[in-house]
């Protein structure tokens, strides 16, 4: 492996290692969003070689944000592309290491893309700026779908980029990268649908027209690689909805739309500038912005083109995504842009051979050429140290508590409590509503004959309970939770456990 190559690994490495770390030590292995305890579920559900689960008796007592639970099906709402990948997390008994890894194939995604439009020096600083964003590592350490988006958006990019190569326009050597790309491209679809029109349609269109003199066979490759993912997407969506384009989270809420109702105009004036504002501050946090950067690719310089086409798929999600009713800061950043890190990283680096240039000027006029390489050792250093050391601790300490409500925390507290492998636990609180989400993937796939199960405490029906699940121990366990304030302009949503009381009622 030449040498180029073996340090993106490292750098993949390093962000797979770091996001593992951070999971264990941020948010114990466990999902701390209501969407992140919906994925899981389903990858769980997937791993057991089943599509849905059949609803249990007394479902009210199973109700969790996020999650379809009606007279027939009970499963996750999202699309099924993530917890496909969850599923084989779920097989080796270690969910928690797929989006660690997933990110780490990223960072190395990173390289192959940057290498592919510019030059392996180009791949590895873009890669090194990803590995050291903590916005990616911390959305890393999680149990988001946006991770499994940018390592597919990135690779599918990637192949698109190799495929458009001078020389690798004949038929035979662009069929490998057009198939594997659009692969890649329809299983982005099947992972996070508009995610990947937004993104990946610039890139797409960019791609077609330079092949445009073999536009039919260009179409016929990509369709080739895109028929599997597509139709696997389309024959879940009709068994689950009856419907191929009527997904689960529509059978969940039938009134969701992408503007919910509101006003174009207004969202897109608000989100906009929110997300130009937070991608600035929360990508890497320099002290002078993370865009600023951007501004330097201004100055002419080879292949631009490619600078455009990167900074197209950006603008692509961004604005895509301010028209959306939500906009929100997850995992420490605007996550409705979380795939566009990859292309930003890149973005970056080319700005920092922009200024390279710039500065190796400046040193010749003043005679200071011997200089220019610790120089620019000690700058490369100081881009990636700085926001390791300053953003992440501060980002990851916020987000340390139950983050949206959602906290392992009482879980943890279990074997102290003298719980027995045969138990009815009663979870209630004054949020069970989010905190039931904690203890629903402690149960079975089937709560009847697991030996543990978890359900809400619906005192009215606590008969009923007792007679669905007969357990050798009944306990109840009332969790507290207070909200605190938050911790920093881009994380919201924190809470404390304040207490988890456990009593054995029986």
């Amino acid at each position: 492996m030449r040498r180029p190559a073996l340090l993106a690994g490292l750098l993949a490495l390093f962000a797979t290692v770091v996001g593992a770390t951070l999971g264990q030590r941020v948010f114990g292995g466990v999902p701390h969003a209501a969407d992140g305890i919906s994925y899981s579920f389903q990858g769980k559900i997937f791993a057991a070689g089943r599509p849905w689960l059949e609803p249990p008796p007394v479902p009210e007592a199973f109700k969790s944000q996020n999650v379809l639970l009606d007279g027939t099906r009970w499963c996750g709402i999202y699309p099924p592309g993530f917890p496909l990948l969850l599923a084989a997390g779920w097989l080796v008994g270690a969910p928690f290491l797929v989006n660690p890894v997933l990110l780490g194939l990223a960072v190395f995604g990173v390289f192959r893309l940057g290498r592919a439009l510019f030059d392996e020096s180009t791949g590895l600083l873009g890669s090194l700026f990803l590995a050291v964003s903590p916005f990616a590592l911390l959305m890393g350490a999680g149990f988001m779908g946006h991770v499994a988006a940018l390592c597919v958006f990135t690779w599918c990019l990637a192949f698109l980029a190799e495929s458009g190569k001078d020389g690798a326009t004949g038929a035979s050597r662009a069929a490998r990268p057009l198939i594997s790309a659009g692969f890649l491209g329809c299983f982005g679809i099947v992972v996070r649908p508009q995610a990947a029109v937004f993104f990946l349609l610039p890139a797409l269109v960019s791609v077609l027209i330079r092949r445009r003199t073999d536009l039919a066979r260009t179409a016929g490759w990509l369709a080739l690689g895109g028929a599997a993912p597509l139709g696997f997407l389309l024959a879940y969506n009709f068994a689950l909805s009856g419907h191929p384009l009527r997904m689960a989270y529509l059978v969940w809420d039938p009134n969701l739309s992408f503007t919910y109702g509101f006003s174009s105009t207004q969202l897109f004036a608000s989100h906009f500038p929110w997300f130009a504002s937070d991608l600035n501050a929360t990508v890497w946090g320099y002290p002078w912005g993370d865009l600023l950067f951007l501004l330097l690719l201004l100055i002419p310089a080879p292949r631009r083109r490619w600078d455009a086409w990167l900074f197209a798929s950006v603008l692509g999600l961004v604005v895509g995504f301010s028209f959306y009713r939500f906009y929100e800061i997850n995992h420490s950043g605007p996550r409705y842009a979380f795939e566009a890190l990859g292309a930003l990283a890149l973005l970056a680096a080319r700005s920092c051979f922009a200024l390279e240039g710039l500065v190796t000027s400046l040193f010749r006029r003043f005679r200071l050429e011997r200089l220019a390489p610790a120089a620019a050792v000690l700058a490369v250093a100081f881009l990636a140290i700085f926001p390791l050391a300053t953003l992440l601790p501060r980002q990851a300490e916020a987000l340390s508590h139950a983050y949206h409500a959602h906290t392992g925390e009482p879980l943890r507290r279990l074997a102290a409590a003298g719980v027995g492998p045969s138990a009815l636990v009663l979870v209630a609180g004054n949020t069970v509503e989010w905190t039931y989400g904690s203890f629903l993937l402690a149960n079975g796939l089937d709560p009847r004959t697991a030996p543990r199960v978890f359900v809400r405490d619906l005192p009215e029906r606590r008969a009923e309970l007792l007679a669905a699940y007969p357990r050798r121990e009944v306990w109840r366990v009332n969790v507290t939770l207070e909200p605190q304030p938050h911790p920093n302009a881009w994380i919201d949503n924190t809470w404390d456990v304040v207490d988890a009381v456990w009593l054995r009622l029986r």
